[in-house]
């Protein structure tokens, strides 16, 4: 399959810069577009390995892979990989650490990088990977020289996701769900996802249909569930609701949900589910016209 066109000009970028790389790289977007493509095919430009299967799945004694544990990346990871770095490279030319949702590092472990990254180890390079680089650190950003990848138009990411094999309805609620992140829509039909939509439909019937949806994902991602949700209600309220006011009031509370979630693994879940279900029942009855006209 070719590269998508959204990703030739961070790649052409990425070309450009291999003879002076620096010690840090930041590779953001909007999340979900291909900024882990990109990040994995710098690895393999710098230890000359097959990018034909996931990086995360190559085991290389000079390549490390880092992502959040439990939603949180903690110190520990931070420091092990810091750690790597400074080893020798033993087949390779260079060590490189990749580190995926690089926003989610909590405070002790943004600030153990940020010394990695004043004073880099010889022969090694960072590269930070994020969605949300607002939620780094200013100091990390500004040592990191950026990759960016954009956002292109709907028609042309349905027809990469037709090329891809996925389209129709699947494609298209999915693409709601997920932002029109179209690497977020093929890793979603990878997983096995179902959309979200038809549950909700259904939830939105009685409390007690609400309450078996509840039920029906308490375990799924709570950070993810609140955040396909709020993309399908943000759609709704532009598209399909003439006064949308109680509809952004019940995207407010899955904004903060979705908040909390990412970095509390402590919540309770089934409360907290059952909670916003119910409300989404109230919301189904009262909106003019109707949310599934």
């Amino acid at each position: 399959m070719s590269v998508p066109p959204w990703l030739q000009a961070p790649l052409k970028r990425l070309d450009a810069i291999m003879e002076r790389l620096p010690h840090g790289l930041l590779v953001q977007g909007p999340g979900g577009w291909g900024e882990v493509a990109v990040a994995e095919a710098l690895v393999g430009r710098l230890l000359d390995l097959d990018v034909a299967r996931p990086a995360r799945e190559v085991a290389h004694p000079d390549f490390r892979w880092l992502e959040p544990e439990s939603g949180v990346i903690k110190v520990d990871q931070v420091r092990a990989t810091i750690d790597f770095l400074r080893q020798t490279p033993r087949f390779a030319s260079c060590k490189v650490a990749v580190i995926v949702d690089a926003d989610r590092m909590n405070l002790n472990a943004a600030n153990a990088l940020l010394k990695s990254l004043e004073e880099p180890p010889a022969e090694s390079y960072l590269v930070l990977v994020t969605g949300a680089p607002e939620r780094l650190l200013p100091t990390v950003r500004s040592r990191c020289q950026r990759l960016e990848v954009q956002r292109v138009d709907h028609e042309t990411v349905m027809a990469w996701l037709a090329e891809t094999g996925i389209e129709g309805d699947l494609a298209r609620h999915l693409a709601i769900e997920h932002g029109d992140a179209p690497f977020a829509v093929r890793d979603a039909v990878a997983r096995g996802e179902e959309p979200l939509w038809p549950v909700l439909v259904k939830a939105g019937q009685t409390p007690r249909d609400a309450l078996d949806a509840a039920d029906s994902r308490k375990d799924d991602n709570l950070a993810d569930l609140a955040g396909r949700w709020l993309r399908i209600v943000h759609w709704l309220a532009r598209r399909r609701i003439d006064q949308p006011g109680a509809v952004l009031e019940f995207a407010a509370e899955l904004q903060k949900l979705r908040e909390v979630a990412l970095f509390n693994t402590g919540l309770n879940r089934s409360m907290q589910l059952q909670r916003l279900f119910l409300m989404w029942v109230d919301l189904w009855r009262d909106a003019e016209p109707p949310l599934a006209a």
